[in-house]
């Protein structure tokens, strides 16, 4: 499902009949999944119940995860047999970053206190059940979705990368970064989007 709904969309952009609906929502869908490249994360509502996910931790007190909203259990592989004998305590770690709103997720590290009975260990498995999802989907992503979709939708009548101004007339290339777009979406980069970094490749042309 795209971050913006195909009504929004055509309201935002002011597109009243229903002729290019396929192509703007296959516009949407499109943007949607950038969006996800780009930031490393995607922005669904944080589930009604607790699945499993299983993880290879690449230090000893601290774990990456997807989204989500609260751990209902963190256990460790201390064996190497994927049996999972430590079960840590809620009191023994840290879910970052700090403040979140409560019940909403964006939870995207699980950090061990000094004083957790026990640490990952490199290479063998963590297990960690939980509500997993982001919440609902901030306004600036929207706004992004939007701005990336129609782009998306003008790209077909916009031959070689340049446009005519309606004002004017005149032609110019589009440029290769939207700076608008990579504004709104910086608070939610994760150290796995391709966003991260100076030299994150930019794909909207």
């Amino acid at each position: 499902m795209s971050y913006v709904t195909l009504a929004e969309f055509k309201a935002a952009i002011t597109i009243a009949d229903t002729v290019d609906d396929a192509d703007l929502q296959r516009a949407l869908d499109a943007a949607t999944q950038w969006i996800d490249y780009y930031t490393g994360r995607t922005f669904e509502a944080v589930g009604t119940s607790t699945d499993v996910m299983y993880f290879l931790p690449n230090e000893t007190d601290r774990l990456s995860v997807p989204d989500l909203s609260s751990v209902d259990e963190l256990a460790i592989d201390t064996i190497g047999d994927e049996s999972f004998d430590v079960i840590l305590a809620a009191d023994e770690y840290d879910l970052l970053p700090l403040n979140l709103v409560p019940g909403q997720g964006g939870y995207t590290e699980i950090r061990l206190k000094a004083t957790a009975s026990s640490w990952f260990i490199v290479g063998h498995q963590v297990r960690v059940t939980a509500f997993w999802g982001f919440g609902a989907v901030p306004a600036a992503v929207q706004q992004a979705c939007i701005l990336i979709a129609n782009r998306y939708f003008h790209r077909l009548s916009v031959p070689f990368s340049m446009w005519e101004s309606p004002q004017t007339g005149e032609l110019a290339t589009l440029i290769d970064r939207d700076w608008d777009v990579m504004n709104l979406l910086s608070p939610y980069l994760t150290s796995g989007g391709a966003g991260r970094g100076a030299g994150a490749a930019w794909v909207l042309v």
